[in-house]
């Protein structure tokens, strides 16, 4: 037993009296009463000033909100280590419309302000310590969605779902994202189109999104596709079947739709860079080669192109598929080739 003196300004025994009342007046016991409460109510708030505020101002704080949806069923408990491989193991893979619309309710918010509070609001009463807000990228007067603190696989979530929902209920796009350790900023830029999905949207957030669907849609294809490729250490040719037939019947096969249809335009009015992007890209998507390098060497552009094959029929029509396809564009090349090298240089390039 410990006696102490306690010093207490009649406004805190006026507070003390509803515990008095129950014990007869006996202010030892109120006191020990009134620490239980206050025991019970840091427990449930954390702080003795998150306590007060909710008390006082009677707001609806998360951990009563928290409870009440577990309760009924709406929502589960789930560890911060399981939720986190959860976004990160569902990365590039686009959340559904219904959830969106589940998580933000298109007939309540009509504007990027509606939108902004509704989240600031959850977030308080949710415990996620999620802040958002908007501000003007100077340089071209961009509006920029700033999502900042909070965990970050959750703020990863909410990013996504906020950019969907722009799509498809504000005619808004996203142009960039900028990912930092403690933040996340989504450029926007106007867009009005019929698709569901704009494209800024699913080159920043739904990059195996078709990928995906098409494994689903047919698994034991793709499946065993994924494992010749593994087996064979990706030492396999792809090509449709036009091109492989030609290939086949001894003649050299036309490409150049694809370049075409990659660039939208004619391949004569394909700027060199970007032919040579879409060339690497042809590369990559046939493995017909191993890699493209691209050097300048006394003011002219030279491309090398590494492979493995060592037939030298087989390394001829592969010098003239490559060949073709900048003739055609309208450039004058010059072809070596050196073991397993071709090398292209191009004439008056610089």
């Amino acid at each position: 037993m410990i006696r102490k003196n306690v010093s207490m300004e009649d406004e805190y025994l006026q507070k003390l009296q509803p515990f008095l009342d129950k014990n007869n007046g006996n202010l030892s016991a109120a006191i020990r009463d009134a620490i239980e409460l206050a025991d019970a109510a840091l427990q449930g708030h954390g702080s003795v000033e998150n306590a007060l505020e909710y008390f006082t101002q009677g707001s609806t704080k998360y951990p009563e909100i928290r409870n009440s949806l577990i309760e009924s069923g709406e929502c589960i408990l789930i560890s911060q280590l399981s939720f986190r491989w959860f976004i990160e193991n569902t990365d590039g893979i686009l959340i559904d419309d219904e959830l969106v619309s589940e998580f933000f309710n298109p007939y309540q918010i009509k504007n990027v302000s509606d939108l902004l509070e509704y989240l600031n609001t959850r977030s308080r009463n949710m415990g996620w310590e999620i802040e958002v807000s908007i501000n003007t990228w100077e340089e071209d007067k961009t509006e920029v969605i700033v999502l900042e603190n909070g965990d970050p696989s959750l703020r990863a979530f909410i990013a996504e779902a906020i950019s969907i929902f722009l799509g498809r209920y504000l005619n808004l796009d996203v142009s960039f994202v900028h990912r930092k350790s403690n933040s996340i900023r989504i450029f926007l830029k106007e867009y009005r189109s019929d698709m569901e999905v704009p494209p800024g949207i699913r080159k920043n957030f739904g990059t195996l999104d078709y990928t995906l669907k098409e494994i689903r849609s047919k698994p034991e294809f793709w499946i065993s596709l994924v494992e010749r490729y593994k087996l064979q250490r990706y030492q396999r040719i792809n090509l449709n079947k036009d091109v492989f037939e030609i290939f086949l019947s001894g003649e050299i096969p036309d490409v150049i739709s694809f370049f075409e249809v990659s660039a939208g335009k004619p391949i004569q009015e394909i700027p060199l860079y970007e032919l040579f992007a879409i060339f690497k890209k042809l590369i990559y998507v046939t493995n017909l080669a191993n890699d493209v390098e691209r050097t300048v060497d006394r003011g002219k552009i030279i491309l090398k192109i590494r492979h493995q094959f060592s037939e030298e029929i087989a390394i001829a029509k592969l010098v003239k598929l490559f060949s073709n396809i900048f003739q055609t564009a309208g450039y004058i090349i010059d072809v070596r080739t050196v073991s397993n090298l071709i090398i292209i240089e191009f004439a008056d390039t610089c």
